[in-house]
């Protein structure tokens, strides 16, 4: 209830589960109209699944320079749908089956169906508030 009124009285963005409570802006619409208008077949085909070229080569190319390395865009650079799909990548690439993940409560609900499907084992630890009297 305590979060309701505060939503109520503030009128936060709610950004977490991709409702946005306002439209795109227009230049969003007339390029998304602009492409879905282009006669070039190309431009309308899947590009490969961890990222556009173009994309991950940029990605490279800024983050080699700010870590001082070299980052290949292709095997240490991917890119996902969204912070979800993104969590979801790495729990599959880090857990292994049989293995035990801590899930401290509470947690995004999709974080369960992740660990299981990457064959994992889920522990949780409720975060508790604790307040120490002197």
């Amino acid at each position: 209830v305590e979060y309701a009124q505060l939503a109520s009285k503030y009128k936060p963005l709610d950004l977490g589960h991709g409702f946005p409570n306002f439209p795109p802006p227009q230049y969003v619409t007339d390029a998304l109209l602009e492409v879905a208008n282009n006669k070039n077949s190309l431009i309308h085909q899947y590009t490969r699944g961890g990222g556009h070229p173009r994309l991950v080569s940029a990605l490279s190319k800024l983050y080699s320079g700010l870590m001082k390395r070299e980052i290949n865009p292709y095997t240490e650079i991917i890119t996902t749908q969204g912070g979800s799909h993104a969590i979801f990548c790495a729990i599959m690439g880090i857990v292994d089956k049989g293995d035990e993940v801590i899930l401290m409560e509470p947690f995004f609900d999709s974080y369960i169906y992740n660990v299981k499907s990457a064959g994992g084992i889920i522990k949780c630890i409720p975060l508790k508030l604790v307040i120490l009297q002197p």
